[in-house]
């Protein structure tokens, strides 16, 4: 079976993204698996954590930190997903955005990466950078990067 990676953060673009990976995993009788990245810098371990579907991201709180934020996003994609059919799970997985979802990719011998982009200033790209650039130029897959504006 082919396997999707959907790359999340807690955001509108979020949610479009997984809307747009349901319909390719059912599209390619795919499962997918989505992937949140956290600054390891906050994170409180360097392994990932494994979430399964199926769970109700509202069972867990209100996020304190960056590492709640990323499981909390992670469970609402998950639930999304799930409640169109799809076969899914989830990791949280500390390090660098663009070379941890290549590097996952890679891992999962992904068919695709789905994936949002921000609508940066010139500015703001310069200084931070683009993760979706970033994840093109080095994935060894074909990658959606979807560019609706919020």
């Amino acid at each position: 079976m082919k396997t999707l990676l959907v790359a999340v953060d807690n955001s509108a673009i979020a949610r479009k993204v997984v809307q747009l990976a349901s319909e390719q995993a059912c599209a390619l009788q795919a499962q997918v698996v989505v992937l949140c990245c956290v600054d390891a810098s906050y994170a409180s371990t360097t392994g990932a954590w494994i979430i399964e579907a199926g769970e109700d991201p509202g069972d867990f709180g209100a996020a304190l930190d960056e590492q709640n934020t990323a499981e909390a996003a992670v469970r609402q994609a998950l639930a999304g997903l799930q409640s169109a059919g799809v076969t899914a799970t989830g990791r949280v997985v500390a390090g660098e955005s663009a070379e941890t979802i290549v590097a996952v990719a890679n891992e999962l011998h992904a068919a695709m990466i789905i994936m949002g982009r921000r609508h940066l200033s010139s500015f703001n790209r310069l200084l931070k950078g683009s993760v979706s650039a970033a994840v093109i130029e080095h994935a060894s897959c074909p990658v959606l990067v979807d560019v609706r504006a919020d």
